[in-house]
């Protein structure tokens, strides 16, 4: 059988609760770690995908955290949505 995902695959891996519950984890662990957003993109990305941003990965990610953190009210707030962003990359859910 040909692999296949569907639509409520991806709202579980965007919105489940393990999902959410592991973001938000890996958000604390980031936000006590790392006191600037460049080192903690940095440690997030070799973190989650086992290597380090592309220079325009991690400009797009330090711009997505001030945004974020300017929507949420917490940089541990736009750590977890960095997280949960990071762990819907096809890069993350699949092998090459």
């Amino acid at each position: 059988r040909e692999a296949s995902t569907i639509a409520p695959q991806s709202l579980t891996l965007l919105n489940g609760s393990l999902v959410r519950s592991e973001a938000q984890a890996a958000a604390t662990r980031w936000t006590a770690q790392y006191a600037e957003n460049a080192a903690l993109v940095n440690g997030a990305w070799r973190q989650v995908l086992a290597r380090p941003p592309a220079p325009d990965e991690a400009a797009r990610a330090l711009r997505f955290l001030a945004e974020q953190e300017k929507l949420g009210g917490s940089r541990q707030a736009a750590a977890m949505e960095l997280a949960r962003a990071l762990m819907n990359l096809n890069e993350f859910l699949y092998v090459d």
